[in-house]
């Protein structure tokens, strides 16, 4: 599988531009949840590829946070007309949002690997599949993030 070969050969930015192209957002990133912001850890623009940093954001203030509390996915494919965002201070600016959990290897969430876009974007069932795979995919390959060391 490609992202799996990318993975391996070339890091997880790389895979992250492989898994970024099955999704139709602009952006791909991974966070790693502070005490009260993400910060992050790998990222993707398709607009501008050769920029490879990302913000840190108040954890409130990212839709990462849905994911946190959940403990699964989130989706959002319209952020200005999905009643479970009104009044979001991220509302306006990130229109879509697909996101899943990283996982350390004793199962707690520490961050997130995301998809998410200005505008709105549509998620179909196999990009979250996917996302889901490299998620368990890191943890399997030894690619520990999670600031704990576990």
């Amino acid at each position: 599988m490609e992202l799996t070969e990318a993975l391996t050969r070339d890091g997880i930015r790389a895979a992250l531009t492989v898994l970024n192209r099955t999704s139709g957002h602009r952006f791909t990133a991974m966070y790693r949840f502070g005490p009260s912001r993400t910060h992050n850890l790998f990222f993707y623009d398709r607009e501008n590829p050769d920029v490879c940093e990302g913000k840190d954001h108040p954890i409130e203030a990212t839709y990462c946070v849905y994911v946190k509390e959940e403990g699964g996915p989130f989706l959002l494919a319209d952020a200005t007309v999905d009643e479970r965002v009104m009044l979001h201070e991220a509302q306006f600016k990130i229109q879509a949002y697909c996101g899943v959990p990283l996982v350390n290897t004793n199962g707690t969430i520490f961050g997130t690997l995301c998809h998410y876009d200005t505008e709105p974007v549509g998620v179909t069932p196999a990009a979250v599949e996917l996302m889901i795979y490299f998620s368990a995919l890191l943890v399997r390959h030894g690619h520990n993030l999670s600031p704990d060391g576990a």
